[in-house]
């Protein structure tokens, strides 16, 4: 575990992003906070597209407060689609004003294209080899850190896996799923072939998917909509959203293409609560490429895209980050 790194320079915290989001960015803005040198929250959305800059800026910096403890900040805006100094000019300088109010002042702002990177609004290009090569980098693969790996490849998990058959969605069909899941979740082992079918076959059904969803978090007593925004009665057991985790990719194998989009919207919303919206956009983009069009997916993404952290993992005492420290 690396407990600390010095960074002598841009390109030392320009490495360490991809590492701490677990993707290089492209078409994004990066906010990273800072407290007495030390690096806080790590913060990335899409670069805007039509969104007015005073509301793109405020968006931001709403999430980025939620750092209490930041007294400075950092932006980085990732883009090739337009090479000049300025590509976003509006919405960095919004941003800029947005932080300074919330009492984050930005130290620096950079930008990093296809090809080099730079202080933004100036022409000295560099190399994104000093990024690579940085020593930064170099610790973090050290210890095993890599980044841009891809969260699921279909060819992995086979092909040869039957369809399964949804249940009618009776309350019956419900708190059989939920027992099954719950047994699941609190056991140790890796669920037989049959039991994966079934659990598989349960989560085909949208009702009885959203409460084996529910099911997943023990700390909740709200509406289906609270659970899923992250607004719980207390800190969840983390132990056990990691093994739903595991076994959403167990139940995976079990089923064919065209089937696996709610385990990995399961999956991506998992991540979400636990404040990796950048990992869990990337599973719920699988998810409507399993099925396109899949609802519960596309609104999960639509958050994540607006910048929205869940409820969770904004709680210092509930959050994901506490239970792994």
């Amino acid at each position: 575990m690396i407990e600390k790194i010095n960074l002598t320079g841009p390109a030392d915290l320009l490495a360490t992003i991809p590492h701490l989001l677990g993707i290089t960015p492209s078409e994004s803005f990066v906010v990273l906070t800072a407290n007495a040198g030390a690096l806080g929250a790590t913060l990335r959305v899409d670069a805007p597209e039509h969104v007015e800059p005073v509301n793109y800026a405020q968006t931001l910096t709403s999430h980025a407060a939620n750092d209490d403890k930041a007294t400075a900040s950092y932006i980085v805006v990732y883009t090739h689609e337009n090479q000049d100094s300025y590509p976003y000019a509006a919405h960095v300088a919004a941003l800029v004003s947005e932080l300074a109010a919330a009492r984050m002042p930005v130290r620096n702002v950079w930008l990093v294209t296809s090809t080099h990177w730079t202080e933004f609004g100036t022409d000295e290009e560099h190399p994104l080899a000093q990024i690579t090569d940085s020593e930064a980098n170099a610790t973090f693969t050290f210890f095993g850190s890599a980044t841009d790996i891809d969260v699921y490849n279909p060819a992995l998990l086979g092909t040869w896996a039957m369809p399964v058959q949804a249940p009618e969605g009776t309350e019956a069909d419900i708190e059989e799923a939920c027992a099954e899941w719950a047994a699941v979740l609190d056991s140790t082992g890796t669920p037989d072939h049959d039991t994966a079918r079934s659990i598989a076959g349960a989560f085909q059904h949208k009702m009885v998917r959203d409460f084996l969803f529910r099911e997943t978090i023990t700390t909740q007593n709200g509406n289906f909509a609270d659970v899923i925004l992250g607004t719980f009665t207390g800190r969840p057991d983390w132990t056990r959203v990691d093994r739903a985790q595991s076994i959403a990719f167990e139940l995976m194998k079990a089923v064919p293409t065209g089937q696996r989009a709610p385990m990995l919207t399961l999956t991506g919303w998992l991540e979400w609560l636990k404040g990796n919206g950048t990992q869990a956009a990337r599973y719920l983009k699988h998810a409507d490429t399993d099925a396109p069009g899949f609802r519960l997916a596309g609104l999960l993404l639509e958050l994540i895209n607006r910048g929205s952290v869940a409820e969770v993992a904004r709680d210092p005492e509930t959050s994901y980050q506490r239970h792994n420290n």
